[in-house]
Order: structure tokens, then C-alpha cells, then sequence
């Protein structure tokens, strides 16, 4: 009796310090959430207005680059110029006279501004674009791969064997070296906590190591086929996964910093 009141005892332990145990992992391991809103936003940012907002920037140093996007990413050209010549008169976002826009629209933009706040992908020279030379590119995120076995998770840049791949943001060294589908590839851990895929490459900068620091415009490689790419012409594979785990678009991105560059 007594050794079976003690095992029960023990049993009773076990599962407490087993639920503990589960419990931390759940709180050291929880999934960052993300607002549905935010990328389907992005996305819809064209080149056009964020050069526009360059120039505007040019023009009125001091107005905010978020408030200048958010206004031009949302509203029609000629409402968006009213207020932000507001903007340029010095007078602050939060004072601005909306006229009849409706309160839902304000909110939208104040929503927008917000997102750009967080999320830098368009602040002018934040990032960098991965290619340096001759190079194009175009959307083809969620194309059928594998005989729709699996869905293209990044965009492919196309260019002469051997040139040079940089890394886009500073980071982590997260992966280097072989796999399957990806060949000579590196994974580079960013600032902003996003994972950046580089693949296919033709050879790995020597001077990479796992673990170590690297910095936007730092060396990455240079361009190939290897991997699943071996029957494909030469091209980087370059990817954006979000702490989530989620796969996102690079291409809206790219066409900006590929803008910045030139």
C-alpha cells in the first residue's frame, strides 16, 4: 500500500513537472503574431510613389518619409497632395485638416503610417539591393514547382554566371552551405528578425562563417545553378521568411531597393 501510495505520489510529480515543462517551451517558443494587414499593404505600395516621396522628401527635409508614403499609398493623388502640403507648411500629421475625408479613411492612413513605422522596407537606403550587375527579375511568388507539389516561395533574379550576391540587411550568418533543393545557399538571420534565403549560389564567400555578423552590401557569392537549378539558367533565389515562419513576396520589395541603387 505504502509503495503504491508512492508511486501515485511520484506519478502526480511527473505529470506536474511534464505540464511545467510544456508550458515554458510554449512561452519560449510563441509564434510572433503578425496583423493580417500588414503585408497585403506593403505589397500594394508601388515604385512610383515612393520615388515621388523621395522628391518630396528632397523638397521638405523635415516632413516625415512615413507620413509622406502613407498618404500617397492610400489616398487619391489629389486629396494625398493637399494634405501633404500641409506637411510642407510645417504643420504636424496630427494637426492636419482632413476636410471631408471620412474618419474610416483618416484611420486607414494613421493605420498605414503605422505599419511603415514598424516595417522599414521602403525608408530610402535601409536595405540593399542582393544583386550588383546586370540582372532581371519578375514576379513569379506562389508559381507551381515540382508539378504543383510545391509553391515558389521567393523571387529569382536571372544574371551571368559569378555575379556578385550581397546581403540585403545586417544579421546573423543562420545557414551555410549544401541542401537539396537550394544548393550553395546561406541563410542570413536580419536585424529586423526576418530570415533571408540566398540560393543557387555559384560559390559561398570564403570569409563567411556560421554565426558570425555581416553587414548590408557585405558579400554573399556569386550567382549559379546548383541545387534543383541545375538545368535552369543561372540565377539567385532570394527569399524572406517572417518570424512566424511564414514565406512573404520579396518582389515589391526588391523593385524599390533595386530603385535606391540606381
Amino acid at each position: 500500500m505504502i509503495i503504491s501510495r508512492r508511486i501515485k505520489h511520484g506519478l502526480v510529480q511527473f505529470t506536474f513537472l511534464m505540464l511545467l515543462g510544456v508550458i515554458a517551451w510554449h512561452m519560449f517558443h510563441k509564434t510572433p503574431n503578425i496583423s493580417p494587414d500588414i503585408f497585403p499593404y506593403l505589397s500594394s505600395v508601388t515604385t512610383a510613389q515612393v520615388k515621388q516621396c523621395q522628391e518630396d522628401t528632397l523638397q521638405s527635409p523635415k516632413v516625415l518619409w512615413e507620413d509622406l508614403l502613407a498618404l500617397r499609398s492610400t489616398l487619391p493623388e489629389k486629396q494625398a497632395q493637399a494634405l501633404i502640403t500641409q506637411l510642407q507648411n510645417q504643420v504636424s500629421f496630427k494637426d492636419l485638416n482632413w476636410g471631408i475625408i471620412p474618419s474610416t479613411t483618416y484611420k486607414k492612413v494613421e493605420r498605414h503610417r503605422d505599419i511603415l513605422m514598424q516595417y522599414t522596407y521602403y525608408y530610402p537606403k535601409k536595405y540593399t539591393f542582393p544583386v550588383r550587375g546586370k540582372t532581371w527579375f519578375e514576379d513569379s511568388f506562389g508559381a507551381d514547382r515540382e508539378g504543383g507539389l510545391r509553391r515558389h516561395e521567393g523571387t529569382d533574379l536571372f544574371g551571368p554566371e559569378g555575379t556578385p550576391i550581397v546581403s540585403v540587411c545586417g544579421g546573423e550568418v543562420e545557414q551555410l552551405g549544401w541542401n537539396r533543393l537550394g544548393g550553395e545557399r546561406v541563410g542570413v538571420r536580419g536585424d529586423d528578425g526576418n530570415y533571408y534565403y540566398y540560393a543557387h549560389l555559384q560559390y559561398i564567400s570564403p570569409q563567411l562563417i556560421k554565426g558570425q555578423r555581416i553587414e548590408a552590401g557585405e558579400d554573399i557569392g556569386g550567382m549559379g545553378h546548383t541545387g534543383d537549378a541545375l538545368t535552369t539558367p543561372d540565377h539567385l533565389h532570394f527569399g524572406i521568411e517572417l518570424p512566424n515562419g511564414q514565406w512573404i513576396n520579396p518582389y515589391p520589395f526588391l523593385a524599390v531597393w533595386q530603385m535606391w541603387g540606381e
